[in-house]
């Protein structure tokens, strides 16, 4: 296990009189391009019953998936229901380990394990995040658990993701955008004409680099090297860019199934391009995408992909080959960087304890605003 990452600044604060309700939550995070699993512990107030919030991420670990792991999670659409299920239950145990590796458990009031998504498709009706509440509950001998956030969203119409707007909407105001280059690069701003908040998945990140940096041995491109060393080939870019999804109108999500029917196709378009040039090329086509996305604003940048030196240049150069206006980026500390989507996912479970919604209908189209998760246990703040 890598050593804790432990964080002492706030990005917001509430400023009151009254004396502020404190959660201990523990919030869990494996993205889709399965790098590890998160595993952070945050500490939420709040002045009053309805109040501001502030959060502060006090530990984060990241653990990474053992290839065994990595390689049965990417084999699962296509298992059996058997399969899944059994590969919940066993996955699910793996998570209590590391949990109880971490020596954490007995600080907090609440975990959330939002499960790894396998299956991700709204517009049927239907989204499907290995893992049991129910398991991880017992295996926690009693802490209580929340889990299957995105169910009730789509149930009601929604996309079910993205979820995090709803915590950057109480913790990190202070931003114009808030972008995650996560396996999928997701956005959040407030819509100037609304005064709503809007989010939506903008095209593939991670998933699509890590997918070329493997064809050459690495799991993942470390600080754009690769990305650096190739040009960018015209006709493939602008493939990425006339994809159907890009033009699509808000609101709407992506799953890995997107990326592996839409997106990895048109690689095999270039049979002899080199590597170096595949990678330039999606860079280009990641920074496209997000700077027609962002506009120019002032843009908190977190997850994996903050780390890629190529692409961060790429979001604010000057150079007319990327697409859209250049981004003015802020890249957090390490612990914001690497743990903002497990203290978003904390924040959301917690929300969902208190009965208060943690999806927005200006974010996912669904019918209604709703609290979404199922619960196992009671927390210790409920039974004061």
């Amino acid at each position: 296990m890598s050593p804790p990452l432990k964080s002492s600044s706030r990005l917001s604060r509430v400023s009151s009189n009254a004396e502020p309700a404190t959660f201990h939550v523990m919030g869990l995070m494996s993205g889709t391009s399965l790098d590890g699993l998160d595993i952070g512990v945050s500490v939420f107030q709040r002045s009053g019953k309805q109040g501001g919030w502030s959060g502060i991420l006090e530990c984060f670990v990241s653990i990474p998936f053992p290839e065994s792991w990595r390689n049965r999670l990417k084999e699962l659409p296509a298992a059996s229901a058997e399969d899944w299920f059994v590969t919940s239950i066993e996955w699910t145990q793996w998570c209590a380990n590391q949990i109880h590796e971490t020596g954490w458990i007995s600080e907090v009031d609440l975990v959330v394990f939002p499960g790894q998504t396998v299956f991700h498709r709204p517009n049927e009706g239907w989204t499907g995040q290995l893992g049991s509440g129910a398991h991880l509950h017992a295996a926690l001998n009693g802490v209580p658990v929340v889990c299957d956030l995105r169910s009730l969203d789509v149930a009601y119409h929604g996309q079910g993701a993205p979820l995090v707007p709803v915590v950057e909407e109480h913790l990190y105001a202070a931003f114009e955008g808030c972008l995650n280059l996560g396996g999928i690069a997701n956005f959040s701003c407030v819509d100037e004409e609304t005064g709503n908040r809007v989010a939506w998945d903008i095209g593939p990140c991670n998933l699509l680099l890590n997918h070329l940096a493997a064809r050459v041995g690495h799991v993942f491109d470390e600080e754009g090297h690769i990305a650096a060393k190739g040009r960018v080939l015209p006709a493939l870019f602008e493939r990425f860019l006339g994809l159907a999804f890009h033009a699509m109108p808000l609101p709407k999500s992506l799953g890995r199934e997107w990326i592996e029917d839409e997106v990895l196709p048109l690689l095999d378009l270039e049979p002899d391009a080199a590597v170096e040039d595949l990678m330039a090329t999606a860079v280009a086509y990641i920074a496209s995408v997000v700077r027609l996305a962002a506009e120019g604003k002032h843009t908190l940048v977190t997850g994996g992909g903050a780390y890629n030196a190529a692409l961060i240049d790429a979001l604010k150069s000057n150079s007319s080959a990327i697409r859209g206006l250049p981004l003015d980026v802020v890249i957090p500390q390490e612990i914001q960087v690497e743990g903002k989507e497990a203290h978003a996912f904390a924040f959301l479970g917690l929300l969902r304890v208190l009965g208060e919604p943690n999806a927005l209908p200006s974010v996912t189209g669904s019918r209604q605003a709703s609290s979404g998760g199922a619960l196992w246990g009671t927390p210790r703040f409920l039974r004061r």
